[in-house]
């Protein structure tokens, strides 16, 4: 749960080279759990389970070497912390990589940056204004999201209905995770960002290891050394590591240069989603992608207020 709502003084090499990598792992995130559900390597439930609980617990061993405050004292907090991990480590992971299993990893990966729109629709709740500047960037980002899954084609209103499930999973999860982040911004604000993301996650995985225990549905767990390497890594690098560069970047860089790098997500899944998956780009795609990144900038960007980025 990435909290800025303090900027950086200046802008160092450093700051910048761990935005780069926050952005990076977190555009593998998209390609790795495609690979993983789409081929049937491992359920979603159990891929979650996995990833939050081998991610929370390298975010406290970090914690407890680097002598971290790691305790939430407050039980009202910790309790909204386990509440809104309902929505942002359960909700947001399942739905995703069970979207996933029918849809593709540039579909996914522009369908979540939907999040930023989602997000200031749900401040509306919480007394926050909308302008006719965001109404134009959050219809941007539907009609850059409409030419990057293809409901815009060259040949006019067009769609794959065998995709149909799987967006719908994953603009599920993108709501999830505006949930978590607007109604979990209280929280951080008391508790710093790296407690209440540790906590989460650890909730997170607690929750999936019962739903994991009751769900009938069939259940897959990796067989071969390869899968387990994929899993783990998703556990560790776009997990715990990019969480951890997200917040050493915060400290060493402007706000708004961390969330324009932030950007560089999408790029990085559309290419090695091509590299290695050899899912189709094409021209359109492209464009759908730099409309959507203008229409969240549009939606997002305030001089009064640096905006929340999603990972």
């Amino acid at each position: 749960m990435p909290d800025t709502n303090e900027s950086a003084s200046i802008n160092t090499p450093v700051g910048v080279f761990w935005s780069f990598v926050s952005a990076f792992l977190w555009g593998t995130s998209m390609v790795a759990g495609r690979h993983l559900t789409g081929d049937d390597k491992i359920d979603p439930i159990s891929l979650s389970l996995v990833r939050f609980a081998g991610g929370g617990a390298v975010m406290l061993l970090f914690g407890v070497a680097s002598r971290r405050e790691l305790l939430i004292r407050e039980w009202r907090d910790l309790l909204r912390v386990a509440l809104l991990s309902v929505f942002g480590i359960v909700g947001m992971s399942i739905l995703i990589f069970y979207g996933m299993q029918t849809s593709t990893a540039i579909n996914s990966s522009m369908i979540m940056q939907l999040s930023p729109v989602f997000i200031m629709l749900l401040g509306l709740f919480i007394g926050e204004a909308i302008h006719a500047r965001q109404v134009l960037g959050i219809l941007l980002s539907l009609a850059g999201c409409m030419l990057v899954v293809k409901v815009i084609t060259e040949k006019g209103l067009a769609y794959d209905w065998s995709n149909a499930r799987g967006d719908l999973l994953v603009l599920a999860s993108a709501a999830c995770w505006a949930v978590y982040s607007v109604f979990g911004k209280p929280v951080v604000k008391r508790v710093g960002g790296f407690r209440a993301t540790m906590w989460a996650m650890l909730f997170g995985a607690a929750f999936l290891f019962v739903l994991r225990l009751t769900v009938s549905r069939q259940q897959v767990w990796p067989t071969d050394n390869e899968t387990w390497l994929v899993v783990a890594y998703i556990a560790v690098f776009p997990t715990a590591v990019a969480f951890f560069a997200w917040y050493e970047a915060m400290g060493k860089i402007d706000l708004s240069l961390l969330n324009v790098m932030q950007y560089l997500t999408p790029a990085v899944t559309i290419f090695l989603a091509w590299l290695l998956l050899g899912e189709e780009i094409g021209a359109l795609r492209l464009l759908g992608v730099a409309v959507v990144i203008a229409g969240v900038c549009i939606t997002s960007c305030n001089p009064r207020r640096i905006p929340r980025r999603v990972p």
